[in-house]
């Protein structure tokens, strides 16, 4: 009887927690409902290409969850957070070079047209827990976040010339 009351105490005992539970991470309706439960808006829908598509948004900015390796609209082996800045003057290699020495999962590139994307990839392969994709959803969000920080502070110094 007390080796059964010291696992409980230690939770070895006890059901996994909700946040434990393993989602599909290869299937996109599967990551939507995720997102969903982690009180983001998530619209799965598909780009031109018939690939699918989450489009959300955090920090008054939309981002979208993109998926790759797929087998039609499911068996993704990766997907990628992903969000995009129209060009601006001080958008250039540099500025990008500048954010991916300081981050370590969130990384910046400037695109052909001059646009900033900031992208974070997750591989699909296996299941994950919700609280591991949860906290991957918060880093992007919460570097989304940091994003707008780092850009307001490079059109200060753009506009004061220094």
């Amino acid at each position: 009887m007390k080796k059964t009351i010291a696992l409980f105490a230690l939770g070895l005992g006890t059901p996994a927690a909700a946040q434990d539970v393993l989602i599909d991470a290869t299937d996109p309706a599967v990551i939507a409902r995720a997102m969903q439960a982690e009180g983001y808006k998530a619209e799965l829908t598909t780009n031109k290409q018939g690939e699918p598509v989450i489009k959300s948004g955090a920090n008054g900015d939309n981002f979208t969850v993109e998926f790759y390796g797929c087998k039609g609209v499911t068996g993704c082996t990766s997907f990628q957070f992903f969000s995009w800045y129209k060009k601006e003057a001080n958008f250039t290699p540099t500025l990008a070079n500048e954010w991916n020495a300081s981050k370590r999962f969130i990384k910046a590139a400037i695109d052909k047209d001059g646009d900033l994307s900031i992208y974070m990839d997750v591989t699909g392969v296996g299941k994950m827990t919700q609280a591991n994709f949860a906290d991957a959803l918060d880093w992007f969000a919460v570097m989304q976040g940091e994003v707008q920080k780092f850009l307001a502070a490079r059109r200060t110094q753009a506009a004061s010339g220094s």
